[in-house]
């Protein structure tokens, strides 16, 4: 039995980082991870991170042979027929993702945190309204019990310890699965003949529905190539079509497969509620990933240096109230939450797109790679693209698909509003829920409409 101000669970980056935090600002810090020591940092992703997530974080940029294993200049998009390229620029990092956990790992045990790997998180201990702890199994199957003043949930995709709360509390949400891509990977030894100072990634509704296909390059001829598709009813295997497309595609060119692993990735607006009397979510467990890309590495730091914020700052007044640990989600969404929601209208208006629509968009060049930039980085349709739309409308070029783009606008701005307008207390919550529910309600059936 233990005693700690906070307990993390989960040593993945956000759990790694917020381990850091909190720990070096002098609090008891307990992190749970199911994995061994040797293997804190293995993962398997996409490996890519815009090197801004950094310089905003205030850490050290990655080194080659060290924590990283090669730059990007940007990203090239890819129309489905595949002639055409839309050229984002904006450094980026290809991560060696084991060597950054382990970094990661090192800043949290040298700052105080203790580490407990290879337990297994079991249930929370749940007094009355408050999380008071939680009860893990170590590798002896012995169960142990660790008392704290906050738990954070860091488990990543499968947010084991917030599912486990109780049902009629606003943090226990359940995630539709749609909101979820399946990926599969594979690092391959090859050549392939690619810019290898870009990331690649594909637009093609037959190889990834509701997702893409992508090829990043690293180093000495070592590639992170696979695909993402939306886990519907009617989604294909994403390993079945890797090897359909993309392997059958490059067999000549892949000299030999290094690894290869999968998993779900939460591609959506972050969970609604997120935090509870003594309890936090951060990470990929409050589905803080970018839902256009999937990408979650820089997200879910941002969630961990909130939260952490938050968390010492409740932990000073020895009070981790709901009320106290509410700011959260106003400073979260206002750093990214709010970029998020506005995404993932736009996530949800590509999902129905066909190849016939992204061809069009990339041949009738309604966007440049600076505008997809700035998309990505504020979540917000330029006006740029709307008078270039309004052009194209005169021309009487495919109206109707045009004059969605611009209730597209319309809805991504609403969202993105909403998210800025989170309220600043738990008692306005349900309003504000309701509202959310009711907007991406109506989008939902604008979308099934117009599609």
């Amino acid at each position: 039995m233990y005693q700690y101000d906070v307990v993390i669970v989960g040593g993945g980056v956000a759990g790694l980082y917020i381990s850091h935090i909190i720990a070096n600002a002098g609090f008891k810090t307990a992190l749970i991870e199911m994995k061994d020591e040797e293997n804190i940092g293995n993962k398997t992703c996409g490996d890519a991170i815009g090197e801004h997530h950094f310089i905003e974080l205030n850490l050290d940029i990655p080194l080659i042979g060290v924590d990283a294993e090669g730059f990007y200049k940007g990203v090239k998009l890819v129309s489905p027929d595949e002639t055409i390229e839309i050229t984002v620029n904006g450094r980026g990092i290809a991560l060696n993702r084991k060597n950054f956990g382990i970094r990661l790992y090192k800043m949290a045990v040298n700052s105080g945190a203790e580490v407990f790997p290879s337990h297994f998180f079991t249930k929370p201990l749940v007094e009355g309204s408050w999380i008071k702890g939680i009860i893990a199994k170590d590798k002896n199957n012995r169960n142990i019990t660790f008392y704290s003043k906050v738990v954070v949930d860091a488990s990543g995709v499968s947010s084991i310890v917030r599912r486990s709360l109780p049902k009629e509390w606003w943090i226990s949400e359940t995630i539709p699965r749609e909101d979820y891509n399946i990926t599969y990977r594979e690092i391959v030894l090859g050549e392939f003949d690619i810019e290898k100072e870009y990331a690649y990634i594909y637009l093609n509704t037959d190889i990834a529905p509701g997702g893409y296909w992508w090829l990043f390059p690293k180093i000495n001829s070592v590639y992170n190539i696979g695909l993402g598709v939306q886990w519907r009813k009617d989604a294909p295997n994403p390993i079945s079509n890797y090897k359909k497309f993309i392997a059958e595609r490059f067999h000549n060119k892949i000299y030999k497969v290094l690894h290869s692993g999968g998993g779900l990735v939460p591609t959506r607006r972050p969970i609604p509620c997120m935090v509870w009397n003594g309890f936090v979510v951060i990470g990929d467990a409050a589905a803080t990933a970018n839902p256009v890309h999937g990408g979650g590495i820089g997200s879910a730091m941002i969630s961990s240096k909130v939260a952490a914020k938050v968390i010492i700052e409740a932990l000073s007044k020895d009070e981790p109230t709901i009320e106290n640990l509410w700011p959260y989600h106003t400073e979260y969404h206002k750093l990214y939450g709010a970029k998020q929601a506005s995404l993932d209208v736009l996530r949800l208006f590509l999902q129905r797109m066909s190849n016939s629509d992204l061809n069009y968009v990339f041949k009738s060049k309604i966007v440049t790679g600076d505008e997809v930039y700035n998309m990505g980085y504020k979540g917000e349709l330029s006006h740029s693209i709307l008078d270039r739309i309004t052009t194209l409308i005169s021309l009487a070029r495919r109206p109707s698909f045009l004059s969605k783009l611009y209730r597209l606008k319309q809805y991504m701005d609403k969202a993105y509003q909403l998210y800025i307008n989170y309220p600043g207390k738990p008692s306005d919550y349900e309003k504000w829920r309701n509202e959310e529910i009711k907007l991406f309600s109506e989008i939902k059936e604008w979308l099934n409409k117009a599609s």
